[in-house]
């Protein structure tokens, strides 16, 4: 019997910091390995509401994710009463890496590039927050008289992709001055026109002929 009580305290705890009078967070995980320089979405975030009164939330971010956070307009989500924890409605929103470790590059920051990733792995912390809208911003219409709020942590880590020094670009390079050098040269030696261009053969095939007169 003890053991029980034990348990159903434990959930409690567990339970109690996502849940508040009117809406809830389900959170299937709280921290994202994340590229950087890349647009990264998640939709691993849910609202419910298990008590009897409809409600409106919205869904933000705190922290230092309000600075990736991908801003968009978005109405208030509407959760019905009895939507529980199984049947939670999922919410995405959307944010924006920036690039964060320095390559060393030999030309500029974009040829013959190498990464080591000696540095510490840079991790953005913060919250996803379910905020509910007061019925008076929405009509009257469902919704509770005062702003309630609960959270889940999140963290977003930021990868290091090391590698050795590429020298590609600059084998793309030398084939592109390559194939401009052969294509300038044909140019130069095709522009004349048809007539002039037979005139200076024949007179190659003449120099010829008169060489071989003379052997």
């Amino acid at each position: 019997m003890i053991k029980k009580i034990f348990v159903m305290f434990a959930l409690i705890l567990l339970v109690v910091p996502f849940v508040s009078a009117g809406i809830g967070i389900k959170a299937d995980r709280e921290s994202l390995l994340v590229e950087e320089g890349s647009r990264t979405c998640l939709s691993d975030y849910a609202v419910y509401n298990p008590w009897d009164d409809d409600s409106y939330v919205n869904v933000e971010v705190s922290g230092e994710l309000e600075d990736l956070l991908k801003v968009e307009e978005r109405e208030p989500i509407f959760v019905p009463a009895y939507t529980m924890h199984n049947k939670a409605i999922p919410v995405e929103f959307c944010f924006e890496i920036p690039k964060i470790y320095d390559e060393d590059c030999l030309i500029g920051d974009l040829m013959f590039c190498e990464q080591a990733c000696e540095v510490e792995q840079k991790v953005y912390s913060g919250e996803v927050v379910v905020s509910s809208v007061p019925s008076s911003e929405i009509g009257g219409a469902g919704g509770s008289v005062t702003t309630m709020s609960v959270s889940s942590p999140l963290n977003l880590k930021v990868k290091c992709d090391a590698h050795l020094r590429s020298y590609t670009p600059g084998y793309i390079l030398l084939a592109i001055i390559s194939l401009g050098a052969v294509v300038f040269f044909a140019y130069l030696r095709y522009r004349k026109p048809k007539a002039e261009r037979d005139k200076v053969k024949i007179e190659k095939l003449q120099s010829e002929i008169r060489k071989i007169k003379k052997g």
